[in-house]
């Protein structure tokens, strides 16, 4: 009896852990495959922009220079009474070059505000008929629109208003008299492309066209001289 009493102990213990055992077993999931419990999820995050970018995009403002081939340029006065016949046709110069700084602030996306002065040497005509001109100096602004096509590469447009100067050598020769010196407004417009070498530093290559509005006063006479140009623009610079 007193084996008989152990047996069934034992046989019930063994069914009441093979009962608990089923109670705790997961759920079985599409054709009878055991199911998997779920695993809570977790919330995701985007990973964090690298610092380079970041830098980048707060870069707001760009220091630059630029050296200026001026070709196809003319100097031409308004015909009146007192202008000789070499003045009423325009003056064909000899290719110039200029020097130049600039410096742009962005206010909004693409588009930059700043100035940008050049001075323009070499100034002279190619067939000897008339003064020699020394140099032109422009304190110009430069408004800008710089739209990327891809990644480190973008294309702008430019307009440069401004203010010139032009400077005479041996006018006196010509008028007998020394005329005042031509200065009035300038206005530069083109376009061109940048590439961007680094995040800070950048390359840019643009062309387009310079028109001078300066006058002059010779004895009791004004004469508009106005400066012509083609103007290519070879320049980098670096954001900050």
């Amino acid at each position: 009896m007193r084996k008989l009493a152990l047996l069934g102990g034992l046989i019930g213990f063994a069914a009441a852990g093979f009962a608990r055992a089923q109670d705790e077993a997961p759920a079985e999931g599409p054709a009878g495959e055991p199911g998997v419990p779920p695993v809570a999820s977790t919330p995701t995050t985007a990973a964090p922009a690298p610092a380079a970018d970041v830098a980048a995009s707060k870069r707001r403002m760009q220091l630059g220079a630029v050296f200026l081939p001026m070709l196809l340029g003319k100097l031409s006065a308004s015909p009146n009474e007192y202008s000789r016949s070499t003045l009423d046709e325009p003056t064909v110069l000899s290719p110039a070059y200029g020097l130049g700084l600039s410096f742009g602030y962005n206010v909004a996306a693409g588009l930059s505000v700043g100035i940008a002065p050049q001075a323009i040497f070499h100034l002279e005509n190619n067939d000897g008929s008339m003064d020699k001109v020394d140099a032109e100096f422009d304190l110009m602004a430069r408004v800008a629109y710089v739209y990327a096509v891809i990644p480190n590469f973008a294309v702008y447009a430019e307009i440069l208003p401004g203010y010139s100067v032009v400077t005479l050598t041996s006018a006196v020769a010509y008028w007998g008299k020394k005329p005042t010196t031509p200065k009035g407004l300038v206005l530069g417009f083109g376009g061109g492309w940048a590439f961007d070498v680094t995040d800070q530093f950048f390359v840019h290559f643009g062309i387009g066209y310079q028109l001078g509005f300066q006058k002059m006063s010779v004895l009791e006479y004004e004469l508009d001289m106005k400066t012509r140009f083609l103007r290519v623009a070879l320049g980098g610079g670096k954001k900050f």
